[in-house]
This record gives C-alpha cells, sequence and structure tokens, in this order.
C-alpha cells in the first residue's frame, strides 16, 4: 500500500472513533457523497402527518429509542413543522425534539433541529414515496474530500408495515446503491397511540 492509501485509511478510522467518542454516530463511508435519483415531483401536504420509523442508520439521537415516530405539519407554501418523539426502552419516558424545514425542491428539504442551523441546503431527501404506505429518506454529508456520513430511514404509515411495502422501500435503495446494511429495524411494539 503507498503512503496516500495509509493516510486514507487512518483519516477514516479517525472520523469513525471520532464519532463514536464524540456522539456523531452517522454512519461514515469512504468517498464523497455519490449522486442519487431525486424525486421530480413531491407532494409536500400528501406527505404530512405521522410516519413511524421501520428502519434506521444508527445515530446518537435515537439511541435506546423504541417507538419512534415523526410528525410533518404545513406551516406555509415552503415551510415544514417537524416532531420526532419515541419512548426511551430504558426508562419507558416520552422523548421528543421539534424542528422546522424548508421545502428546497422535489422531495428536498433543509431540516433544522436548532436555531442557526441552515435551512438552505438539503438534508433531508425523500428518495421514494406513494404518500401512503411508505417513504425513504436519505442524507449524506461529505465531510472531506475523502469520507462521507450518511442517514437513510425507512417509514411506514403503519407501525407494523407488510413485508411487501418494505420491498418496494429497499427496492428505492438498492436502485440508489445506498447500503442497507447498516438499517436498523425499529421497535414498534406496545407503543402508545398517537
Amino acid at each position: 500500500m503507498n503512503h496516500r492509501s495509509n493516510s486514507n485509511l487512518w483519516l477514516l478510522a479517525l472520523m469513525v472513533v471520532s464519532g463514536v467518542c464524540l456522539g456523531n454516530a452517522q454512519v461514515p463511508f469512504p468517498g464523497k457523497c455519490p449522486e442519487v435519483e431525486l424525486l421530480e415531483t413531491f407532494d409536500a401536504e400528501a406527505y404530512m402527518g405521522i410516519w413511524y420509523e421501520y428502519s434506521a442508520y444508527p445515530n446518537t439521537f435515537e439511541i435506546g429509542q423504541e417507538c419512534v415516530y415523526a410528525n410533518y405539519s404545513i406551516v406555509d407554501s415552503s415551510t415544514v413543522s417537524v416532531v420526532n418523539g419515541g419512548i426511551s426502552g430504558l426508562s419507558g419516558q416520552a422523548t421528543n425534539a421539534s424542528a422546522i424545514a424548508k421545502v428546497l425542491g422535489p422531495g428536498q428539504l433543509a431540516v433544522a433541529f436548532y436555531e442557526g442551523q441552515s435551512l438552505t441546503k438539503a438534508n433531508y431527501l425523500v428518495l421514494g414515496t406513494d404518500y401512503k404506505s411508505y417513504a425513504v429518506v436519505y442524507s449524506c454529508t461529505s465531510v472531506t474530500p475523502l469520507a462521507n456520513i450518511k442517514f437513510v430511514w425507512i417509514l411506514t404509515r403503519e407501525r407494523e408495515p407488510s413485508s411487501e411495502t418494505i420491498a418496494v422501500a429497499k427496492k428505492i435503495l438498492e436502485d440508489n446503491k445506498v447500503s442497507q446494511e447498516f438499517l436498523s429495524t425499529t421497535v414498534q411494539k406496545n407503543c402508545p397511540q398517537l
């Protein structure tokens, strides 16, 4: 291996360790963010309402969470209110976080959970949805020319969707060459009524 390859491997290893140590548990990947196929049209109004997290890449803000959901509401023609919630699997306590999102293009939203967070760059991409049963959401951030960090979610309108619904959602990930290896199924049993 040459010196440059060793440096790239060390950088990726450092990112993984830093991500774990600093609580930034998105999944790191080598290289720049890949191109994904974006929606040509997006009906924001039809997308609103409650979505349950069927599966997702690991992330620190959901560690130990069960019954995870997102509730989207229209604020105005380009703004969406977001409430993400769940139940702590350890304490049984309900938790939630509120955000605001700007619709920047078809299926492209900039979501901000804290004041001062940019609403000019899409960090929530809907790769596919039928609005009534599934949505596949993707986010990728290039942290260096050598590495990126990704989030992936499969959301469903039912806590326990059909295997056919999940197969359609996974096909969208496959078509976009997005790895399913890191998807972890979210517990959606014995959840409180929303």
